[in-house]
């Protein structure tokens, strides 16, 4: 049976784009290189960025919750207002986040997400749903 891919609707300005920490804590281990690259984003492409409830979470508290760091890239599937989600930084860990994942929620909610390294395990999973994400 063959699946077709879902593309995701371009960004326009004026969206809302959602970041994740999926696998560690980098935001708040870099915070001046996180406000720099949302700067950018917001400035660069007119876009609202907006973190999610454990995005700028410590990351000793990250790496101890990886259901928390699933819930946020949920919610920002699930959330309508937030057109793409960003992962905040590469890492180790994001495979812990595969059994707290929502395949059908990601397909019911076609966005993009966008990351790279250690957020390909959460890329493969928008695959799995039938989404196509960007590496």
């Amino acid at each position: 049976m063959k699946t077709t891919m879902i593309k995701p609707p371009k960004l326009q300005p004026g969206d809302s784009v959602a970041t994740v920490s999926l696998s560690w804590g980098g935001p708040a281990v870099f915070p001046h290189r996180y406000e720099a690259g949302k700067r950018q984003l917001e400035e660069g492409f007119g876009v609202h960025v907006v973190e999610m409830p454990h995005t700028l979470r410590d990351e000793s508290w990250l790496q101890d919750n990886p259901q928390a760091r699933a819930d946020d890239l949920m919610q920002a599937f699930a959330n309508p207002s937030v057109k793409a989600i960003i992962s905040t930084i590469g890492g180790d860990d994001s495979i812990r986040l595969l059994p707290f994942l929502d395949l059908n929620v990601i397909r019911a909610n076609p966005k993009i997400l966008m990351g790279y390294s250690d957020t390909t395990v959460s890329l493969l999973a928008c695959v799995k749903a039938g989404v196509v994400s960007f590496y």
